[in-house]
């Protein structure tokens, strides 16, 4: 392989080179010059060959196979970005010459995961990149290249970035509801927060008796998100709830878990 002399005045600005050709409705990847390798998202040098002599080149009419799917309607999902877009799974995607990588598939019917699972198994099955808007720049997204597939569905849009708070010129973090104050709540009388107790038990393995509504989950707990994991996991198979991840991250005490049960039933 040939020597390649590169210094600072020979470095790309890649991020931002990749940014700007989104705005433009492209797609750039980078070509190794000495392989054909090609780094998606770009990247500066080969990661195949280690050469570090790569070039641009526009893959926006690329496709790729679906090598995996992961429903997003649990624990890990984002509820902005589907409140947004509509609903998505994770999916994983192969392409010629580029490395498997990870993204969302949008404009799906999140009822038909199991079916979409098995068809993967027994058929290749494609998709093409779609560009959205996100936050404050564009980003690449996929659809299903099949165009009439059973798993099509329009999207359901029901906010803008710009109406989230956290956005723009509004501050704070994701929308939770205000918790219920501690004392509002008689755990001897309202079975929700009984349950609640129960699955926090559970999820932080502790006893329940030692749990009232003012427990914060952090501070009296546990700080391990798994364990966060295990207790809303409970909570949606006990009550048929599903708390999202970002969610429970402005959730502090039992009552605020409680309290957001509650808008949910």
């Amino acid at each position: 392989m040939a020597k390649i002399d590169m210094t600072k005045k020979d470095m790309v600005r890649i991020v931002q080179g990749y940014y700007d050709a989104l705005e433009e409705g492209k797609i750039l990847g980078r070509k190794c010059t000495c392989c054909d390798h090609i780094e998606y998202p770009p990247y500066l040098c080969c990661n195949e060959c280690g050469c570090l002599d790569t070039e641009w080149i526009d893959i926006s009419d690329m496709r790729g196979k679906v090598t995996q799917v992961l429903p997003t309607m649990g624990a890990f999902g984002d509820p902005d970005f589907r409140k947004v877009n509509g609903d998505y799974w994770a999916i994983g995607i192969q392409i010629p010459n580029i490395d498997h990588f990870c993204s969302s598939l949008i404009h799906i019917n999140p009822a038909m995961i199991d079916a979409f699972e098995a068809k993967i198994e027994s058929e290749d099955v494609y998709v093409k990149p779609y560009l959205i808007q996100d936050v404050d720049t564009k980003v690449v997204s996929w659809v299903l290249e099949d165009e009439d597939s059973e798993f099509n569905m329009a999207p359901i849009i029901t906010a803008k970035w710009e109406d989230l708070e956290g956005y723009g010129d509004n501050t704070g973090s994701a929308s939770s509801a205000p918790a219920e104050p501690a004392e509002e709540i008689d755990v001897s009388t309202d079975p929700i927060a009984m349950t609640v107790i129960e699955c926090a038990a559970i999820g932080y393995d502790v006893d329940a008796s030692t749990l009232t509504m003012a427990t914060d989950i952090r501070e009296d707990l546990s700080n391990e998100s798994m364990k966060m994991i295990v207790m809303i996991s409970e909570i949606e198979d006990e009550l048929g709830v599903t708390i999202e991840i970002q969610e429970a991250g402005n959730l502090n005490t039992l009552a605020d878990f409680v309290a957001k049960v509650k808008e949910l039933m």
